[in-house]
């Protein structure tokens, strides 16, 4: 299953924006150069089967499985010091599962326009059914980030901030390009992408046993979904050469300690700001 929360309690917490967020001890390095992709008809299985496996994800799981993000609210005003949160901003939870960003910003900051997709159905209807419950007024859509169409550009109007939260990782490498690029019609200019994903030799990408491997740093959990580990550089790079600038790129690390468990782990996630430029 995904790992995407820290459960636990973070003992410490730092950022960094070194290329690279640590080094490797050698049992690490070791473990790292004997993994053996999976073949290419796996691959190839999993890729048609992205969005049925995170379907299946949501129905097995229902909205309990990731906590609410009340951490939003202070990134975002860290990361965004120059933006006026009190005015009536757009505001678009891209790939938004069951809106675990978006409703904690509701209380934050009501008079926001708050929208949100994600390519699983299962994910928008518990999304939508939570907001009815609430009283909320939030627009959703099924969208595939990966293949939007110039119907679907338009369901949405162009927003003032957009989430992109642990949702690139999730999609093929070989489509991050092309994501970001159908990313930036959803974004007015000007307008800026808070996004935050899993970070390389995170302890959730050390632990990962034979058999998922499926190319260099992306791999596939035991449910079907998958999970890439970006550097800052990399990412720095995938938005800056479709259409945004990086205002702030870095490393988040989390040592976090479960006292039930005994187990002390190393979490890395990087972060960053990117703003729409014309």
């Amino acid at each position: 299953m995904p790992s995407e929360e820290i459960v636990e309690a973070a003992e410490s917490s730092h950022a960094s924006t070194a290329s690279l967020p640590r080094l490797l001890t050698d049992d690490e390095r070791q473990k790292l150069d004997v993994e053996v992709p999976v073949s290419e008809f796996q691959r190839a299985k999993l890729e048609r089967e992205a969005q049925k496996n995170w379907d299946k994800f949501y129905l097995r799981n229902k909205d309990n499985f990731f906590k609410d993000r009340h951490w939003s609210k202070t990134d975002l005003e860290e990361l965004c010091p120059d933006i006026d949160f009190q005015k009536a901003l757009k505001y678009l939870e891209a790939g938004c599962g069951v809106g675990n960003m978006l409703f904690p910003l509701t209380e934050y900051f009501p008079n926001w326009q708050f929208h949100g997709f994600d390519f699983s159905k299962n994910a928008v209807k518990l999304m939508d059914d939570r907001a009815a419950e609430m009283n909320l007024k939030v627009t959703s859509a099924v969208i595939d980030l990966t293949a939007v169409d110039d119907a679907e550009a338009t369901k949405f109007p162009e927003c003032d901030l957009v989430s992109l939260i642990f949702v690139l990782s999730a999609i093929n490498p070989q489509k991050h390009a092309s994501t970001i690029a159908a990313l930036r019609r959803f974004v007015t200019p000007g307008g800026s992408v808070i996004a935050r994903d899993y970070a390389i030799y995170d302890h959730a990408m050390l632990r990962f046993g034979r058999g998922a491997k499926l190319e260099d740093r992306f791999y596939v959990r035991q449910d079907g979904t998958r999970a890439y580990y970006f550097t800052t550089d990399e990412i720095r790079e995938l938005f800056e050469s479709n259409g945004f600038k990086a205002q702030k790129v870095e490393y988040l690390h989390r040592q976090t300690v479960n006292h039930q468990k005994g187990l002390s782990v190393q979490r890395i996630f990087l972060q960053g700001r990117f703003e729409r430029v014309e």
